[in-house]
């Protein structure tokens, strides 16, 4: 006999006899405790068996219907508490709309932003954000060497906001700052009183003035074939706080520029503690993007180097590992700790 069938036979019994025992019960039908409990159990749940201190048994066994409603009023209950909690939730939801929605609208609205196009545009826009400074300005400058006309009119941009008393920190690709004319530009700009800085990879071309508005790069509108150039213009504390964290990062990894306007810290290798060569400079960034897997284009495009220059270091890079392959020579670099820290 299963439960079901025991609960059936102890309701048919309550209902026959109201004076019924449960130890004469479990006796006569050879149940143990377990199986009378079990069917008690589901006499309960179904509301048929109510307990009752006016029965021997101290249960009181209940008609279907009257049991069905209830358990339908007991719903109700529940349904209802629930529905009044529903309420009171929205209510305090409401509240916090009320209370917070003109916040956050007012965080929104601080933050602008603006899409310039054009070779012409953004150099509006630079020299507009160059005359705002009134504090500092920011700058990081990955890619190729920007051409020599470009650079003489930025240096005079920079100029007039130093005589202004306002910081310049700028940090450039090391490879960008070996190229003839952004030495001297490099140098002149080191000279006026702006710090100068080499890494040999950089994020993004990033520009901050104060702490309230950034330039960066934008993909060209697709009327321009892919080509030109677009910026956008970014005007916010909190979100020119967190591209300020990506230069303050890069500017504490780049190394200083001495009076001959080189990278202090360009030397392809030196002599560990063992007198073992170890990378340095482009050569340990190079391993690094080895190790994970880039391609010659990518690395490229991080040094701010040709293809070419990338295949050579490599092949130097190798020959010194004694690699079989430019995977190969990033895992040694990684064995060798090398990229550590």
């Amino acid at each position: 006999m299963d439960a079901r069938a025991r609960a059936q036979d102890l309701y048919r019994t309550a209902l026959d006899d109201a004076g019924w025992r449960p130890e004469v019960l479990t006796r006569d039908r050879g149940w143990n405790g377990t199986e009378f409990a079990d069917a008690l159990h589901l006499l309960g749940r179904l509301g048929l068996f109510v307990p009752s201190a006016d029965t021997r048994s101290g249960w009181t066994a209940l008609a279907p219907d009257t049991a069905l409603r209830n358990l339908l009023l007991e719903e109700e209950q529940h349904t209802g508490a629930l529905l009044a909690a529903v309420q009171q939730t929205r209510s305090a939801l409401a509240q916090v709309v009320a209370d917070f929605q003109p916040v956050h609208a007012r965080e929104l609205s601080s933050v602008q932003m603006e899409v310039v196009t054009g070779g012409d545009n953004v150099s509006a826009a630079l020299e507009d954000a160059s005359q705002r400074a009134e504090s500092e300005v920011l700058s990081l400058h990955p890619g190729r060497a920007l051409p020599a006309g470009m650079v003489e009119a930025g240096l005079e941009r920079d100029r007039l906001a130093l005589g202004r008393g306002v910081r310049i920190r700028t940090v450039h690709l090391a490879s960008t700052a070996a190229v003839p004319h952004m030495t001297a530009y490099l140098r002149r700009l080191n000279a006026a009183g702006a710090q100068v800085r080499t890494a040999h990879t950089l994020p993004l071309r990033l520009i901050i003035v104060d702490d309230s508005l950034a330039i960066v790069p934008a993909p060209p509108p697709q009327e321009a074939g892919g080509g030109g150039i677009a910026a956008v213009v970014l005007r916010g504390e909190t979100l020119v706080g967190v591209l300020r964290g990506i230069f303050e990062h890069c500017w504490a990894g780049s190394s200083v520029l001495n009076d001959t306007g080189k990278d202090t810290g360009a030397a392809p290798g030196a002599a560990g503690a063992d007198g073992e060569w170890q990378p340095t400079g482009r050569h340990r960034e190079l391993l690094r993007m080895l190790a994970g897997g880039l391609t010659d284009e990518a690395m490229a495009r991080k040094l701010g180097v040709s293809e070419r220059t990338v295949r050579r270091l490599v092949s130097e890079l190798t020959e010194r590992l004694g690699a079989a392959s430019r995977f190969q020579a990033g895992v040694c670099a990684v064995r060798l700790g090398w990229l550590d820290g």
